[in-house]
């Protein structure tokens, strides 16, 4: 008998491929005497449309809504080779060799929502039971691998995973289908609505609405430059006193005379103090951290960066990256410690072992443990660029945590003072490098040795200043805004996860999952809600009027109510609700949000043509040239076709003329450009080849 592994990737079936010896491959699968190993390509099952429960829904008509199927039915993937990937795992679960299935999606949700979905479809489209188990693989390693294997899971033992999955997909569909439908037809245009769209919209409108709002104020401060050690040292001194308007020079003049007067060109150390601490080093990676890290420090999207962390954890050199802690397991102590034993045989690192509450605490580990490197050595030609610098980040994370030696630093600050003037500078020094030698997040500089009672000279000048309104959301700022949406302190820069964050990723006090908020931000992009702007996001007019509609329509999918479906998914993770209880709450509030009377502002598009069907105008959203009555009449028009972008001029032409004259730059799946005109022809826009080349 065999048992047949499905993971999710390809790369994962491999590395299994490696781990259990003797593997034959063939062009679809592994197999030896005792296993089978096949992957997925991503999701081969996806939920029907309205239109597939009824034919009659495709036509959007606000008499249709809300709509509620009475089971969620499921179905294969249109896409090419998805039907085939779908046969394939069919007829290797229907082997008869083949006694034990064992899920090998990624150790999350939705890798647990994968896979079985897929069993179990098969099963009930065949009438067959078989024994499913689980492995779960926080690095590929071949150790965890065989481990794993050795001590296959019940499938029951992750089946909470799988309902808190199915009640996430189930509940964004209610939402998704219903409002998005319900809003796009009140405004007479496109505007998906869902879940995590909403609260994500919102904060970046919020922000800018903050920004419009914001009135700026100039004050004056004084500023004292003195010189010690050849280097020179500004320390701001005093109040910051507000600008009248009219009175701006006078108070300038005032303030420096006033400064001259009383110091006499001098200034007096008035005290020094010191004080010599153990410096810790951050945490240990989450995705989020992770994440915010690389892209303060490299500008590198958050999306790269999971995707570059998801190769370096298939390629087995990092653990599993789509975790929300900072922490590892106590169970994990050996295999850490198996880790830097390894390390310092290859390269002598100054690291031991530590067993310590900021590294090892389980309460503080949900399902995946912090990211840590495993050990293996790593082919750097192997990596791009940016995967290396990925690496290095989460290894000298890693290793300033296992550093063998304490991190000195003396803190000192210096307060100086002359009659009513006063001011202080701060600054480290370095006793003992400890884990600073292998990052080095020293943010104060160096300063003189001052001596208490020193009598120094000092220059004055009356500095003017312009308070600041917020800044452009960034991608790190959204990112620590979906962990803890209540937080009220502005956290833009990468910081460790605290106690009272914990306690709300527990409760489920969070937006998406690690997994998917890379994915969010992408998705509200494509749907022309938000721009990036050198590294900022922006809300467009498309997101400014989703908002404006919602409100307009009494639709609430803000933060706290995307929130409380998070901790209602919690609770069924934790067994304390069901999946029909929350549902019916959901359909409940779809129910009362969809007013059919309700009526909202128009949103007016400049036209850019008329339809060829129906004579309506032609508008145009982020994807597609479309008929302004498209729920009815169904008239679109790609804007990219063959990969050539087509801009507004040639769709003009096109509606005018029913064709175009040759464009240049369209290319062929196999790669080749040609050229080609454009025509109206049966009602569709199809290529005309006549006059046409190909290169």
């Amino acid at each position: 008998m065999k048992k047949l592994i499905i993971a999710e990737k390809p790369s994962v079936a491999k590395e299994l491929s490696r781990t259990l010896k003797g593997c034959t491959k063939t062009k679809e699968y592994y197999e030896n005497e005792d296993y089978i190993i096949t992957s997925l390509y991503g999701h081969l099952l996806e939920l029907y449309r309205m239109e597939d429960y009824n034919k009659e829904f495709k036509v959007w008509n606000i008499k249709d809504l809300p709509y509620f199927p009475e089971d969620f039915k499921w179905k294969i993937k249109a896409q090419k080779g998805i039907r085939e990937r779908y046969n394939l795992i069919e007829k290797l679960i229907l082997k008869k060799e083949v006694n034990i299935i064992i899920n090998c999606g990624d150790n999350d949700r939705e890798g647990e929502v994968l896979v079985n979905n897929l069993i179990y479809d098969i099963f009930r489209k065949n009438k067959i039971q078989k024994t499913i188990k689980r492995i779960l693989l926080q690095d590929l390693a071949e150790s965890t691998i065989q481990e794993e294997l050795n001590n296959l899971r019940d499938i029951k033992d992750t089946e909470n995973w799988y309902k808190e999955g199915l009640a996430r997909t189930y509940i964004d569909w209610i939402y998704g289908i219903n409002f998005s439908r319900f809003v796009s037809i009140k405004a007479k245009d496109k505007f998906p609505v869902g879940r995590v769209i909403v609260p994500t919209v919102k904060f970046i409108y919020d922000r800018e609405q903050e920004i419009i709002n914001f009135k700026e104020e100039k004050y004056i401060q004084l500023e004292g430059i003195i010189k010690k050690d050849n280097k020179e040292i500004k320390i701001e001194l005093g109040d910051k006193v507000k600008l009248e308007k009219g009175q701006e020079e006078k108070q300038k003049k005032d303030m420096l005379e006033a400064a001259e007067k009383i110091s006499n060109g001098k200034i007096t150390v008035l005290d020094i103090e010191q004080k010599e601490l153990i410096k810790k080093p951050k945490k240990l990676f989450s995705l989020k951290t992770l994440q915010n890290y690389m892209f303060n420090k490299y500008k590198i999207k958050i999306s790269n960066t999971l995707n570059y962390a998801q190769s370096l954890y298939e390629k087995t050199y990092t653990t599993y990256p789509r975790t929300n802690s900072e922490y590892l397991t106590e169970e994990e102590k050996d295999k850490v410690k198996e880790i830097i034993n390894k390390l310092v045989k290859q390269e002598n690192l100054n690291i031991d072992m530590k067993d310590d509450k900021k590294i090892f605490d389980s309460k503080k580990v949900e399902s995946h443990s912090a990211i840590i490197i495993t050990g293996n050595k790593v082919d750097n030609k192997e990596l791009t660029e940016d995967e290396n610098k990925l690496y290095n980040s989460i290894r000298n994370r890693f290793l300033a945590n296992f550093c063998k030696d304490d991190c000195v630093i003396e803190e000192q600050i210096v307060k100086f003072k002359n009659q009513t003037l006063e001011g202080k500078i701060k600054g480290t020094v370095i006793k003992q490098k400890g884990y600073l030698e292998f990052e080095n997040d020293l943010t104060e500089k160096d300063i003189p040795n001052f001596l208490k009672g020193e009598e120094i000279d000092i220059k004055f000048k009356v500095v003017e200043k312009t308070t600041t309104p917020p800044g452009k959301v960034t991608e790190a700022e959204l990112n620590n805004f979906y962990e803890n949406p209540f937080k009220k302190e502005k956290r833009e820069k990468e910081d460790e996860t605290t106690d009272e964050d914990y306690i709300a990723i527990m409760e489920g006090c969070e937006i998406g999952t690690p997994a998917t908020r890379a994915g969010i931000i992408e998705k509200v992009k494509q749907e022309g809600y938000i721009i990036e702007n050198k590294s900022n996001l922006e809300i467009t007019d498309k997101g400014i009027k989703l908002i404006e509609i919602l409100e307009e329509l009494g639709i609430n999918l803000y933060k706290e109510k995307t929130v409380e479906i998070s901790k209602d998914l919690k609770a069924i993770y934790n067994n304390k609700n069901s999946i029909d209880n929350i549902l019916e709450r959901v359909k409940e509030e779809v129910k009362q949000g969809i007013n059919k009377k309700a009526e909202i502002t128009e949103f007016k598009k400049t036209a850019i043509g008329k339809c060829p069907i129906c004579k309506k105008d032609m508008l145009e959203n982020n994807k597609s040239y479309y008929c302004e009555d498209w729920e009815n009449c169904g008239f679109s028009i790609w804007k990219q076709i063959c990969s050539k972008k087509l801009s507004s001029t040639i769709i003009k032409e096109l509606l005018e003329k029913g064709k175009t004259k040759e464009i240049k730059g369209f290319k062929s799946k196999q790669g080749k450009t040609f050229s080609a005109s454009l025509i109206i022809e049966d009602n569709k826009v199809k290529l005309n080849f006549e006059n046409s080349k190909r290169t």
